[in-house]
């Protein structure tokens, strides 16, 4: 077994070599703490060098899609136990949804906020990878290749610019790391508290992502496949005997979730579906792995496809993506030639992207979704960036106590540093490089704009403001999608300033003396009801009186339709039948002088009211049968929309 400490750096062995006099004495400390800790200084500033660029990328992205209907039902439901164990889209993560009640709570629509939240979940992430790999493998030097692969892996890049998808992938992975670091601890101390542990970390995983259910078996197979000697079968059942206290408590809390979630499904709009075509399934494997998993794997894909401008997708690059094939060949070679078991670290990382990642997007999306695309995006592979990481290491080196690791004699430590520096560099290189280019294809400046520019425009309309609450714009929130989730009500609602009294209607009803609506930049603008106008009314008065039936004839006919329809009405206070064909609505006018809007579905060419009411003297100037739209000719608030 290599040694656990391992000589240090080139620049080290030559100051050792210097001569006495031309080393200072009070540098002899300072050289023997540098060469005991150089590997983890190097890995602090790996970390450091990964946090410093997924910052920089973060600061380009902001909330998408599903991100605003998440952040608006938290803000609606806070932390009741019905909103936390929400199945929402096929997943059940209460520990995401109390995660962003607790965010919207402090700042709305905080893109810092999240930012920060992510940092420091990505910092708590990577020094459990780092403390793992100590535990695995020792303070070698080598522990800094796979360490690098999970820091700088690609396959978490587009989940980190969907919000929604980190509250998942991001927590599953600290609770992957942290619950093998305190399994393993389990293992070689024999104490029980380690195990709890664990099994405290798994439940953390549960609760942020379903994936988690299977966590468990990922820290059974590598305790079979690597902490116990022999043949991996029989060293999987004397994994069962001598750790059965912590397969006990693993397994308990697998199946409480696992009982929990069936439950909850009964109640989610969304259900597993059926696979559907065999076709559509292969496709899905086979852009998965070929396109996506192999590419990132060597710091891919390189190029993105952005339809939305703020998302990409992986693009196969030829002929990049057949030489990473071609590699993946060679390293996996490679490994089975050198190391022992190999072998089983790669069937452990293609079990997890099976069961894990291409599992559920089977069950739940390929039947109404292109396979193409559900296989380049990225999002679905961002929890497998550390199995990957801690496979390829596991592939190439022993973990601690290992005995006979090596099947023949190692090429020489000066070639395995080079390859090292080589693969490790380039990789990384490659990895920024694909990062460049997603922070080049795709852009959330629309979506930032927007919002800040909604939030100035509540803030300077007048209070008691009428807003039309409408589809957003397919941008912000996809109402093909989303359904009522993505209406400007329900997204931008919330930024109104409560002092305000602003209302947002679907359906404007009644008497509105100040209605607006939102164009696609966020600006606030007068709504008009433009349509089908009544005639000329009777020269005598002026209007249509209201008598106890008035039939008001219109300029053009309507078909059949949910109109809104716009009365200018003068008089005392009475009610009134409206009825446009055959639909009828009933409204009450009061006193004086008002716009008044009456929604109602019906086709004709005229409008009939009744008059309800014992009050004579009431009066319609005119009226307007139509749909609202934007004014043309007013000024918009604010006049240019927030960079």
């Amino acid at each position: 077994m290599e040694s656990q400490h391992i000589e240090g750096t080139r620049l080290v062995a030559q100051l050792e070599q210097l001569p006495a006099a031309a080393v200072p004495q009070g540098s002899s400390e300072a050289v023997e703490w540098l060469r005991n800790n150089y590997v983890a200084l190097a890995a602090v500033a790996l970390i450091a060098g990964q946090l410093w660029w997924k910052a920089h990328l973060l600061a380009h992205f902001y909330f998408r899609q599903d991100d605003f209907r998440v952040m608006d039902h938290a803000l609606a439901h806070g932390f009741s136990l019905s909103f936390l164990f929400t199945v929402d889209d096929g997943h059940l993560m209460p520990g995401g949804f109390a995660l962003a009640a607790a965010m919207v709570r402090l700042s709305l629509y905080d893109w810092t906020l999240a930012s920060t939240v992510t940092v420091v979940l990505l910092a708590a992430a990577s020094f459990a990878m780092l403390r793992l790999l100590w535990l695995l493998f020792g303070r070698r030097p080598a522990i800094l290749i796979p360490l690098a692969i999970f820091l700088f892996s690609p396959l978490t890049l587009p989940g980190l610019s969907f919000w929604t998808t980190t509250l998942m992938w991001l927590p599953l992975q600290l609770a992957i790391l942290m619950a093998l670091g305190s399994h393993i601890r389990y293992l070689r101390a024999g104490r029980l508290g380690h195990a709890v542990a664990a099994a405290a970390w798994l439940a953390a995983g549960m609760l942020f992502s379903d994936q988690g259910m299977l966590v468990p078996v990922l820290v059974f197979a590598l305790t079979s496949a690597y902490f116990v000697p022999g043949r991996w079968l029989a060293g999987a059942r004397q994994a069962l005997r001598a750790c059965w206290r912590a397969w006990v408590m693993y397994g308990t809390l697998t199946v409480a979730y696992a009982i929990v979630f069936a439950v909850r499904l009964g109640t989610s709009v969304q259900g597993p579906g059926k696979p559907g075509l065999l076709a559509g399934v292969l496709t899905l494997v086979s852009t998965m792995f070929r396109v996506s998993l192999v590419s990132a794997a060597f710091g891919g894909p390189w190029h993105w496809y952005a339809p939305g401008g703020d998302y990409g997708y992986a693009v196969e690059t030829a002929p990049l993506t057949q030489i990473c094939w071609g590699l993946a060949i060679v390293v996996i070679g490679i490994s089975l030639w050198y190391r022992r078991h190999a072998l089983r670290a790669w069937v452990i990382l293609a079990c997890w992207i099976l069961l894990a990642d291409l599992g559920p997007v089977v069950v739940a999306r390929v039947s109404s979704t292109s396979a193409t695309i559900l296989g380049l995006d990225l999002h679905y592979l961002a929890d497998a960036a550390p199995i990957l990481a801690l496979c390829v290491g596991l592939a190439f080196w022993p973990v601690l106590g290992e005995e006979d690791p090596y099947r023949g004699k190692l090429p020489s430590r000066r070639l395995l540093t080079t390859v090292a520096l080589v693969a490790v560099g380039s990789f990384v290189a490659s990895s920024i490089w694909t990062g460049l280019g997603y922070l080049k294809d795709t852009s959330s400046a629309v979506t930032r704009s927007y919002i800040a520019t909604a939030k100035v425009a509540l803030a300077k309309v007048q209070p008691g403001t009428v807003i039309v609450s409408e589809a957003t714009p397919q941008n912000i929130m996809y109402y093909g999608n989303l359904d009522k989730a993505a209406v400007t009500g329900q997204v931008l609602g919330p930024l109104a300033p409560r002092a305000s009294k602003i209302l947002f209607s679907a359906e404007p009803d009644g008497i509105i003396r100040n209605l607006m609506a939102f164009d696609s930049l966020g600006r606030l603008l007068p709504a008009v009801d433009i349509g089908a106008g009544s005639v000329q009314p009777p020269a005598r008065r002026g209007c249509w009186p209201i008598a106890t039936t008035t039939t008001i004839p219109l300029g053009s006919d309507v078909f059949e339709y949910g109109w809104i329809v716009q009365l200018f009405y003068s008089g005392p206070a009475t009610a009134v039948q409206l009825r446009l064909g055959t639909g009828a609505r009933n409204a009450t006018l009061p006193a004086g002088k008002h716009d008044v809007y009456i929604p109602v579905t019906g086709a004709g060419k005229d409008v009939i009211l009744r008059n309800l009411g014992a009050a004579p003297g009431a009066c319609v100037s005119k009226l307007t049968v139509g749909l609202l739209y934007l004014s043309k000719t007013a000024y918009p608030l604010p006049f240019y929309p927030v960079p």
